[in-house]
């Protein structure tokens, strides 16, 4: 038995950016500026929750105010196996068996980005190994850099996930089991068949 969510709030971000504190000047805050200028509404704790709130509460109520969950896995990420990761990633779990149906998912929520080698044996050894089919893996060989990479397969993961959430709402008009479910949860409906904050541009 697994925790249901009662009731999805209305998202005001497309995607919240996980990360390791290590990784937070020379990664992820220029990934979060190059989201901002592709038009993608990003969650970063440092930019949307004000010191002296609870840790705890902000971050879930980040996660479920977000579409997508992108975890950034690096070195940092695999040497702080006990961080506030883990903890965002219980929650991404819980809401993807939360957006799932006897048909598939309504919703993708997940997104691991690795930044370490395949073959790193700390992954055998951390949680991200059970989600390592869900990302890819970055081609330091490549001719992007990780940020541009990474910026790169968020976009992509988003404009995909929109249009599962057309196919969604289509099903919805027309199948009334699908209708029930989307109505059975406050909000349902509204998270996996709008593009709340709004619609990503296509590549």
């Amino acid at each position: 038995m697994f925790w249901q969510i009662a009731s999805f709030p209305k998202c005001t971000s497309h995607i919240f950016l996980s990360h390791s504190q290590e990784d937070r000047e020379n990664l992820v805050q220029p990934i979060y500026d190059g989201l901002l200028a592709e038009g993608i509404q990003p969650w970063m704790d440092r930019a949307d929750y004000s010191y002296g709130r609870d840790s705890r509460s902000a971050l879930r109520d980040g996660v479920l105010r977000s579409r997508h969950i992108a975890f950034f896995v690096t070195d940092a990420m695999l040497n702080n196996s006990r961080g506030w990761c883990c903890y965002e990633l219980a929650f991404a779990e819980l809401m993807q068996i939360n957006l799932k149906h006897p048909g598939g998912q309504l919703a993708n929520v997940l997104l691991p980005l690795y930044l370490v080698d395949r073959n790193d044996i700390r992954l055998s050894r951390s949680v991200w190994q059970l989600a390592s089919d869900l990302g890819n893996f970055y081609d330091p060989t490549s001719n992007t850099t990780r940020c541009e990479w990474c910026i790169q397969e968020i976009k992509r993961f988003l404009i995909r996930e929109q249009e599962l959430s057309l196919e969604v709402a289509l099903m919805s008009k027309h199948d009334e089991k699908m209708a029930r479910l989307l109505s059975q949860t406050h909000g349902l409906k509204d998270r996996v068949t709008r593009f709340h904050p709004a619609k990503i541009p296509p590549q």
